[in-house]
Parts: C-alpha cells; structure tokens; sequence
C-alpha cells in the first residue's frame, strides 16, 4: 500500500473524527438527543464509532480523493466526497426511515446534508494530503 495513501487515509480519518466530534458532541447534540429520545444512547461505543471512522475515510479515499488527485481536480475531491456522503448517510437514513417505527424524517434530512458536506470536505482534505505527499 503506497505511503501516500497511509497518510491520506490518517489525515482524512483524523480530520472526519474531529469535525464530527464538534458536530455531535456540541453543535447538533442537542437535535439528535430530541429527535432520536430513548433511542439515543447516554455514552456512545466509541470502539464502533472508531471502527465506522477508520473504515469510511479509508472509502472516502479510494473513491474521492485519490480519483481527484489522478485528475488532478480538487472539484472532483468535493463532488465524488459530496455524492459518496449523500449515498453513504443516505443509505443509513433511508434504510431506518424504512425499517424503523417513529424514525425522524427531520432528522434523516439534517444528518444526510451533514454526512454529504461532511463527506466533501473529508474528500478535499485526503486530495490536499495526497497533494502534500
């Protein structure tokens, strides 16, 4: 495996961990805990969150930023990151909308838009680090 994908994937990886910290730890807490009540747990696992983050920034690499980087465009990096997010988080939403009584729909609309602007940047962020490399 190429070093450059190494520190793309641990800088991607590290930037999705922080960003979404701020989000649902103190921006969008709040939201979540009254959309989501009883469903919502006190203290979240955080070895399953470890284990989401370490494998969607590995995917936003392979199929966001490193095809922007072979094309050398960092719109691609936010376009490809913008529709892995809105597919990825969507997939998520749209499955529990489906499956699960009383699942928000609210909720799904904001946590879609988040995970695709999430995504975007967490792409531009792997292209920069390949840049970088």
């Amino acid at each position: 495996m190429p070093a450059g994908f190494l520190k793309a994937w641990a800088g991607t990886a590290a930037f999705i961990l922080v960003i979404d910290a701020i989000w649902l730890g103190f921006i969008a807490r709040g939201f979540y805990a009254r959309q989501l009540g009883d469903l919502m747990l006190d203290q979240p696992k955080l070895s399953i969150a470890a284990l989401f983050y370490i494998m969607y920034s590995a995917v936003v690499v392979l199929l966001a930023s490193a095809p922007a980087f072979r094309s050398g465009s960092l719109q691609d990096a936010l376009l490809l990151g913008a529709i892995l997010g809105f597919a990825a988080y969507g997939t998520y939403d749209i499955t529990n909308m489906a499956t699960l009584k009383n699942w928000p729909v609210t909720m799904s609309l904001v946590d879609m838009a988040w995970g695709t602007l999430l995504t975007a940047a967490a792409s531009a962020t792997g292209y920069w680090v390949l840049r970088w490399v």
